[in-house]
């Protein structure tokens, strides 16, 4: 599913169902942060929780699982991308660190 979709599939809460999806993801990150030695899926406690959703809160529960499942899992390695280098017109591509020096990337928004 797209981000506008997404998007579009969040605006159609209600008030209720956005309570209602705040607490489940809380609930999710809670016993995803908690489960040391079986790992829980995102999918397992979203399961768990069909029954008390809406069906406009199972669709927006159901894009972000989606959306969370589609990165690699750990341990897999990334797909290989190059990137132009800060200041410069060189550009830099991941795979050309491997087996040399661990590279960690990290993003964010600052807006």
């Amino acid at each position: 599913m797209e981000k506008s979709a997404r998007d579009q599939v969040m605006t159609r809460l209600t008030q209720e169902d956005r309570g209602h999806f705040r607490r489940i993801i809380q609930d999710m990150r809670t016993r995803m942060t908690a489960s040391s030695g079986a790992r829980i899926t995102a999918r397992q406690v979203l399961a768990a929780q069909n029954d008390t959703a809406s069906p406009t809160l199972r669709v927006a529960l159901e894009a972000l699982v989606a959306r969370d499942e589609m990165g690699p899992e750990a341990g897999q390695y990334p797909p290989d991308f190059s990137l132009k280098r800060l200041g410069a017109e060189a550009r830099v591509r991941l795979s050309s660190f491997q087996g040399q020096q661990p590279v960690a990337l990290v993003f964010g928004s600052y807006t």
